[in-house]
């Protein structure tokens, strides 16, 4: 691995203040990693070219990064402590900051997992802080550095800007989600309850999705993980807004290959890519001609 991510910008003459994300489209590993998990099953927690879906956003104005290292290397959508103490080979330096095991690290799927799949765990041994350490500061750390620099750039350039948080899910929950079992709409789009975001946003993005003939849900199973709650701050400016896709949609969830649907729902997200612009141009008024 060269770099931990991938920032694309528009051409200049484009530049909109909005801003994609991919946290966990990456896929190569970095040196030294190790798991007893199968290659199987750790391609079933990759957002499978989930950045290429999203690149035509680019020619409208957006920028878009992406993470280039895997997700469960290190999930850069979970807080920077929400480490589970039961990965850990001793107990975690007090000099350091404090760990605050989240909900998803009690279910094996905190920053850094415990399990890929129900039951089958993802490493033999467990991990030192400093393994740990090392992972947050050489993968985690710059990945939320470029999130935040290119979302404050432009905000403070535009005086408000506009983040899509992009994300791939499997097509049914399985024991270590909270809709274990349930089959899943084409689309999750999630605000945090309108926490990270006005309504208008989201209310657009429903409206194109829902009219192309998707189904679409709002804030079930997903409320919004980590980087909207984080980053999202209607009041200051910034709207922040999670896009979960049915891998259903464009992925041979059992080869790991993309299908014949992949295309044309590439287009339609680039359509929808235009048509949040001409929102953001309207919205912004002159600023952005």
């Amino acid at each position: 691995m060269n770099e931990p991510f991938t920032l694309t910008l528009p051409v200049a003459q484009a530049e909109l203040p909005l801003l994609l994300d991919s946290p966990h489209s990456g896929n190569e590993f970095p040196a030294g990693f190790r798991s007893i998990a199968s290659r199987e099953a750790l391609l079933t927690a990759w957002d499978a070219h989930v950045e290429e879906l999203w690149s035509g956003a680019v020619e409208h104005g957006a920028s878009l990064l992406q993470a280039n290292f895997p997700r469960v290397v290190i999930d850069p959508n979970r807080a920077g402590n929400g480490i589970d103490p039961e990965l850990l080979a001793q107990p975690w330096p007090a000099a350091w900051d404090p760990i605050a095991p989240s909900a998803y690290s009690q279910r094996g799927m905190g920053l850094i997992r415990r399990y890929i799949l129900p039951g089958q765990p993802m490493y033999l041994h467990p991990l030192s802080p400093d393994e740990i350490r090392k992972r947050i500061e050489t993968l985690y750390a710059p990945y939320h550095l470029a999130l935040h620099t290119r979302l404050q750039a432009l905000r403070d350039r535009y005086g408000r800007a506009w983040h899509i948080n992009c994300n791939s899910m499997k097509s049914a929950g399985n024991a270590m989600n909270v809709d274990a079992g349930r089959s899943r709409p084409d689309f999750v789009v999630s605000d945090a309850e309108g926490k990270s975001s006005d309504s208008g946003f989201g209310d657009q993005i429903v409206e194109v999705l829902s009219g192309m003939g998707y189904s679409v849900q709002r804030n079930d199973p997903y409320k919004g993980g980590y980087i909207v709650r984080h980053y999202g701050n209607p009041v200051n400016g910034i709207n922040s807004i999670q896009i979960e896709i049915n891998r259903r949609r464009y992925f041979d969830e059992a080869r790991f290959v993309k299908s014949a649907e992949f295309s044309s729902l590439r287009q339609n997200l680039t359509v929808l890519s235009s048509r949040l612009a001409a929102m953001i141009r309207r919205e912004l008024g002159g600023e952005c001609q």
